[in-house]
Formats: structure tokens, sequence, C-alpha cells
């Protein structure tokens, strides 16, 4: 059994103390404030961050490009794609680590600029990190050996020459796939408490009438919903890992960079879906429906039923 010694210790030097593990604790008792989305994108493009938590020490280079390229405490290196939301949040999606999840943080300073907390979607910290200037580490890899383009070097030196205090622009735009999601629909239920409590009941809800609801990042692993009526539904950015959705009806509805490993969608209604971007590694979609469904960058290693 572990020392419960060695934990503290390292919640010391990772969080600086254990008492503020949430953003609400940071906040009150550091005054640490949340930074903007241009401030992130100043933190993080073109540079390398240096990530802390018990489990996790990692090393990221944010290419300018949209691009992450990582190293763990070993040699286990890994590379993906970043972006910032318009509300600010750090998002990245790896190609190996954390299961090719999207992941998205809010960032916090204290005061210096290059030293920052993450906080996961839950508002709990995640990560303490450190910027660096540039590939510090020489993390960049030439893994994809394409012909350059002209036009986007071009577009990349103008961005470099930019003064740091002019707005920076959305690296979604100066690379493919971006990983933010889309606008959301509007659902017919409306309000924050009634969408906690359709969050709720969709986790164990086979059948149900959910035709429409806004279910973005909802959290709903393990899900039952076979047969439930999900047409026109947000489910941008849900983690539906493992979910049973055997003969849903999803048609029309928004899955844009949902997590669905391990999901079993057989005979599921999927025309029209927007899938663009989802996690279906290991998903089971055969016998599902998928006329005009957008299939474009999802992730379907080991997939059944696509082609």
């Amino acid at each position: 059994m572990r020392s419960p010694i060695l934990p503290a210790l390292l919640c010391a030097l990772v969080l600086y103390g254990c008492g503020a593990t949430t953003v609400k604790s940071l906040v009150k008792d550091q005054g640490a404030v949340q930074m903007t989305g241009h401030e992130v994108l100043r933190l993080v493009k073109g540079n390398t961050l240096a990530l802390h938590s018990f489990s996790d020490d990692v090393q990221l280079y944010f290419d300018p490009a949209g691009k992450i390229f990582a190293k763990g405490v070993s040699t286990d290196k890994d590379k993906g794609s970043w972006d910032v939301s318009e509300n600010g949040e750090l998002c990245m999606r790896m190609e190996k680590w954390w299961y090719s999840d999207l992941r998205c943080f809010t960032v916090y300073h204290i005061g210096d600029m290059d030293k920052v907390r993450l906080a996961n979607t839950s508002g709990v910290l995640q990560y303490s990190a450190e910027q660096t200037e540039g590939d510090s580490k020489g993390l960049y890899s030439g893994m994809d050996k394409k012909k350059k383009s002209l036009r986007r070097s071009i577009r990349n030196e103008a961005d470099t020459q930019q003064p740091s205090t002019s707005l920076s622009a959305s690296p979604s735009k100066a690379t493919t796939p971006t990983l933010i999601e889309e606008p959301r629909p509007s659902a017919h239920h409306g309000g924050k408490d009634t969408g906690v409590m359709v969050e709720y009941m969709a986790k164990d809800c086979p059948g149900c009438d959910l035709a429409g609801v806004d279910l973005g990042r909802a959290e709903l692993i393990d899900a039952k919903l076979a047969g439930a009526d999900l047409h026109g539904a947000n489910l941008s950015m849900a983690n539906l890992r493992r979910a049973d959705l055997k003969k849903a009806n999803l048609q029309k509805a928004v899955l844009t960079y949902a997590n669905l490993p391990g999901a079993d969608l057989r005979g599921a209604d999927l025309r029209g879906a927007s899938l663009k971007g989802a996690n279906l590694i290991k998903a089971d979609l055969t016998g599902a429906r998928l006329e005009e469904a957008d299939l474009t960058e999802v992730l379907k290693e080991g997939a059944k039923g696509l082609k």
C-alpha cells in the first residue's frame, strides 16, 4: 500500500499547497484570475508548456499551425492538435494519450503569466504549468513528410511578425481539423437547471424522448440510451464512452467531436447527423444508417460497421 506521505509531498510540489484544489478555492485563497482567450493564445502559441500533476509530467510544444508535439518523463512521445475556444479554454486532443479524448481546460494565473494552473470542465485543478519560449525542449518533429505549402508559410511568417500585444489569430484557421465545437443548436428544454436535470436523466433513459435536447459536453459514460429518440439533439463534445445507443434515433443530431469509444450504435439511425471529429475508436455501428452523415475527421480505429 502506498504511503500517504508521498502523495502529500507531490501535491505540495504540483499545486503549491493541497488547499487550492478547485477553481473556487484558488480564486478565493490566492486571488487567481482566469486568462482570456487571447492571453491563452499568447501563452502557448509557438511555445512549450511543462504540465505537472500527480499522474502526469509532460512537455508540450504548441506549434503555431495547431499541432502539439509532446514527450513524457520517459521516452514516451505523442502528437496531436490544439485550439483555444471563444470562452478561453485551451483544448487538446492527442493521438494516443488520454484515450484520444478531447480535453479542454480553463487557465488561471496568480500574477505570474508564465506559471499557470489548468482546471478541467468540472472546475477541478488538474495541472500546474510553466511556459518557456519557443520549442525549448526540441519537441518538434517533422513526422508528416509532406510538401510544405508556400501559402501557409507566408501566412505563418506574417503571424509571427505581429506584435505580441496584438490580437492573435485563432490557430483553428491555420490547421485542419479544428478542435472547437461548432455553434450549438437551441434546445426546446431551456434553462440551466433543466439542462442539469436532462443530463442526469440521460444517463439511464432507454427509449426516452430526448429530441432536440442540449447535451453538449455532457458526461454520459456508460449511458443507457438504447432506443432513445435523440433526433436533432446536441451532443457535441459529449463523453459517451461505452454508451448503449442501440437503435437510437440520432437523425440530424450534432455529435461534433463527441467521445464515443466503445459505444454500441448497432442499428442506430444517424442519417444527416454531424459526427465531424468524433472519436469512434472500437465503437460498433453494425447496421447503423449513415446516409448523409458527416464523418469527416472521425477516429475510427477498430470501429465496426464503418467503411
